[in-house]
């Protein structure tokens, strides 16, 4: 389920906006503190499986359908790439929460050292594979994400219009570019029909993987390089404290990426294709990810 941002924060944002009042800070060193809400762009995410056919697991006890002795002969059974599948996610509004360290004698530009929290709730979607064989075989096939967390430092410059006044504040425009640790809990579950369904396939699949699932569950990490831009008014509280409300839009520079894990659970065993031998696994890749924040911050001048 999606949410826009909470009401509360943007009636709360604009109240203090409205009631701030514009004094001149100092210059020099200051540090911050920020917390903010955070909305998610639609995450396309592929999943990429390295397996084996049902027919061809040396796990399953042997058997003889209709003439056809399963499984199938290991010479015929190695670890092929199966089509990959595609799922669009949406993540729920989540928060951002940031500190920063940074310096203003520039003039009207000043410069800071950023780190960033951000987080949210992830989302549970249908699978369907579109020319994968093994489709037909489940009952049940879906993806989620659980939950998407980033830790990004940025180092970001900002412009301030010192001479340009904004309900009663200073505006300011900034950049940054940071090098971010995103982490994805993904899990997916593939079950399949019972035994009467299975054998009804053409060709009919082993009876001793009805009901059987092949499961996923892994926190999935990468590391990428971003970039934010930020728009946002300043109010000085005094000497050396300003109230910063802010507007800012967050992409990757590249494609999230993580492979080479086993099943937890395949088809109700070890991912393997017999016991001892070849690994089945998967891995997930994701377009640029992309966000947006509002936020209120803090910061203290020396």
């Amino acid at each position: 389920m999606r949410y826009g941002f909470p009401g509360f924060a943007v009636a709360t944002l604009f109240a203090i906006a409205l009631t701030a009042t514009a004094q001149e800070a100092g210059q020099g060193l200051y540090v911050g503190i920020e917390l903010g809400a955070a909305e998610s762009r639609s995450i396309k995410s592929t999943r990429t499986n390295v397996g084996i056919p049902t027919n061809c697991d040396q796990w399953l006890p042997p058997v003889n359908i209709g003439g056809l002795q399963l499984p199938l002969p290991v010479d015929q059974c190695q670890p092929r790439t199966l089509p990959a599948s595609t799922s669009t996610f949406d993540p729920d509004t989540g928060w951002i929460a940031a500190v920063q360290l940074g310096y203003d004698g520039l003039g009207q530009f000043r410069i800071e050292a950023e780190y960033q929290h951000r987080r949210h709730s992830g989302e549970k979607v249908s699978l369907f594979v579109p020319g994968d064989p093994k489709q037909k075989e489940f009952s049940v096939r879906d993806e989620e994400i659980d939950r998407l967390r980033a830790d990004s430092l940025f180092a970001n410059v900002y412009y301030d219009f010192s001479r340009t006044v904004l309900l009663g504040g200073t505006p300011y425009l900034g950049a940054g570019i940071g090098l971010s640790r995103i982490e994805i809990d993904y899990s997916a579950i593939s079950t399949r029909r019972d035994e009467a369904a299975l054998s009804a396939l053409d060709p009919p699949r082993h009876p001793a993987a009805a009901n059987q699932s092949s499961i996923a569950d892994k926190t999935l990490s990468d590391w990428l390089w971003g970039y934010q831009l930020m728009a946002g008014v300043d109010y000085a509280l005094g000497e050396h404290r300003v109230l910063s409300a802010k507007l800012r839009y967050g992409s990757t520079l590249g494609d999230f990426r993580d492979d080479g894990h086993p099943w937890r659970s395949l088809r109700g065993h070890a991912s393997t294709v017999a016991p001892g031998g070849a690994p089945v696994h998967y891995g997930i890749s994701t377009r640029e990810q992309r966000y947006w924040a509002i936020s209120l911050g803090l910061r203290h001048h020396f």
